[in-house]
């Protein structure tokens, strides 16, 4: 199953969902929470908005996740062993108030902790090669709180030391 997650935020996150469309072609069971919007064509398991229970569920039953760049989604698709295929919202297409989801998105990619989805026409390639779950760093291990604490703060990534 694939669960998609655009959050709560008052805008619309129509370039997320118009890209679901292309995830057909998988064949999985795709559960989409899409916010404000109208819900996306041809997503039978569609909800403006989830108890948070119920998005705790679906993040469990995931075999992926695909989320806005929302820190509490990021975290519960961890939480779960997701590496999360992250769309952030972006101030210059009119999806937020500033540009912190994609600074976000940045960071935490260059630590691994997320994969980057900046052309949603590149969505159903991104969740075809989704790593397996399992691979993700729990919420509570210690390097997954130093990345997001370092994302937050805007900390500069590690470099790899030379071989």
């Amino acid at each position: 199953m694939i669960f998609v997650t655009v959050g709560t935020h008052h805008d619309p996150f129509d370039r997320l969902l118009g890209a679901l469309g292309a995830l057909g072609a998988l064949g999985d069971d795709l559960v989409v929470q899409y916010g404000p919007g109208s819900p996306p064509p041809g997503v039978e398991h569609a909800k403006a908005f989830m108890p948070f229970d119920e998005m705790l569920s679906n993040f469990e039953a995931a075999d992926v996740v695909v989320t806005h760049a929302g820190v509490g989604s990021i975290l519960c698709a961890r939480r779960e062993g997701h590496v999360p295929l992250v769309v952030p919202r972006q101030h210059a297409l009119g999806e937020h108030v500033d540009d912190h989801q994609a600074e976000l998105t940045r960071a935490l990619e260059r630590r691994g902790g997320v994969i980057a989805v900046w052309d949603t026409a590149k969505l159903a390639d991104a969740v075809a090669s989704a790593p397996p779950r399992g691979s993700a760093l729990t919420v509570g291990d210690p390097a997954m709180c130093a990345a997001v604490g370092a994302a937050l703060r805007g900390d500069p990534a590690p470099q790899p030391s030379p071989a």
